[in-house]
């Protein structure tokens, strides 16, 4: 009877020996960590092309929708305009400060974009006021987007 009662001591002490190194194992795995990810922008280009003149618009827009962009003004026989563009994403329209340069001097002046598809930005047009030194519409809710000026989307070039 001793030798019953000690070999099943052996087991019980062997047992719960082996389930503790068990936990310390399983406790020591180290976590992963994984850090949040950076903010991400979706750069696309687009070009307008009325008679002979050529704009170029460089969009980023971001996961918080805010948009940054370039946008050049090729005119035939005429000075060029080149400028960035700075503002938000609301719905499917954008609204953004164009602070360019253009003979010489530098100025600031609203826009706005409609995205009418994956592939198109209309721009819209009003009438427009002088504000602190910078060109606003006067009436936001009587900007047109009538086809006058369409972006379609190009390949961006390098």
């Amino acid at each position: 009877m001793k030798k019953a009662y000690l070999f099943s001591t052996i087991i019980i002490v062997a047992l719960s020996t082996a389930c503790k190194n068990n936990q310390k194992e399983a406790m020591s795995v180290p976590q992963l960590q994984v850090e949040a990810p950076l903010e991400t922008t979706a750069k696309e280009c687009y070009q307008a092309v009325i008679e002979k003149d050529t704009i170029t618009l460089t969009v980023d827009v971001n996961k918080v929708n805010q948009f940054e962009g370039e946008l050049d003004y090729s005119y035939y026989q005429k000075d060029k305009s080149f400028g960035t563009l700075l503002g938000n994403v609301a719905g499917d329209t954008i609204f953004a400060d164009y602070t360019f340069q253009s003979e010489g001097k530098t100025a600031v002046r609203e826009l706005v974009f409609l995205k009418k598809d994956a592939n198109t930005y209309l721009e819209g047009y009003g009438e427009i006021i002088e504000t602190n030194g910078k060109m606003t519409f006067k009436d936001k809710s009587k900007i047109k987007f009538d086809g006058n000026v369409v972006y379609n989307k190009i390949d961006c070039k390098e």
